[in-house]
């Protein structure tokens, strides 16, 4: 994937919009329900809950166990990610408009509903790379070839 001026442009704008709307959940310094017991005890435990690859990434992001309280670094990089997956919806969806498909998407990350994930310390990186996953899966759909069609079951699964 290759970025162009107005990939370049919907990014900035974008990711700027985000970064305005999410600043008081990145400066907090509280923890929210989960948090707290993983920041006591520094174990994983997603994979308990059906959750085996946020084990995964939160094992190399903190070097190891146990884990520590890198926030706001996750939710950073959970919202640039979906930023990036956003891109690769955006040419399809809305083609050279950059403005008005950073206006559209910003109301998915500004929903009242998925600003509780993004509340989490620890978890709004895989909430976020849950939802940017099942965007990228969903244009793969789109194409009907069986290799498009195997990669977005594969990323469903993830």
């Amino acid at each position: 994937m290759t970025f162009n001026n107005n990939d370049k442009m919907f990014v900035s704008i974008l990711l700027g919009l985000v970064l305005i709307y999410t600043f008081p959940l990145l400066t907090q310094q509280s923890y929210y329900i989960d948090d707290l017991g993983r920041s006591l005890y520094g174990g994983l435990g997603w994979s308990g809950n059906g959750r085996p690859l946020a084990d995964v990434i939160f094992y190399v992001i903190n070097f190891g166990i146990p884990i520590t309280d890198s926030s706001p670094l996750p939710l950073i990089l959970g919202l640039t990610a979906l930023v990036i997956s956003l891109v690769y919806i955006r040419d399809y969806l809305f083609g050279n408009d950059y403005i008005t498909a950073a206006l559209c998407f910003m109301m998915i990350i500004a929903n009242p509903f998925f600003i509780e994930n993004l509340s989490y310390k620890y978890d709004s990186l895989t909430m976020c790379l849950s939802v940017a996953i099942s965007i990228m899966a969903s244009r793969k759909s789109y194409s009907r070839e069986i290799s498009n069609i195997i990669i977005a079951v594969t990323l469903t699964i993830a």
